[in-house]
């Protein structure tokens, strides 16, 4: 009798594990934590986007380029499409 009652226990106990876990059933993490949006991208300012051009190209040295020059980023040409009232150019 004690061996019957554990074979059923053992096969009632197999049967609630195996519906406790599946493959297919797993549920994917919540990412959402991780997510870069663009609204909160802040621009480089001019010192910010030098040092990262004079990173690069150490990084270019390293991998055996020979330029020697360091491209001016395009955060630091402003162009100014307006002058302001206050502005002293000469022009009176």
């Amino acid at each position: 009798m004690t061996k019957q009652l554990f074979c059923m226990t053992a096969v009632a106990a197999l049967a609630v594990a195996s519906q406790v876990v599946r493959a297919d059933d797993y549920s994917q993490p919540d990412t959402s934590q991780f997510a870069r949006y663009e609204a909160d991208a802040q621009p480089m300012t001019c010192s910010q986007a030098t040092a990262f051009a004079w990173f690069k190209h150490q990084l270019e040295l390293t991998d055996g380029s020979n330029d020697s020059a360091v491209d001016m980023p395009a955060e630091c040409e402003r162009t100014y499409l307006a002058k302001s009232p206050d502005s002293d150019d000469g022009d009176k």
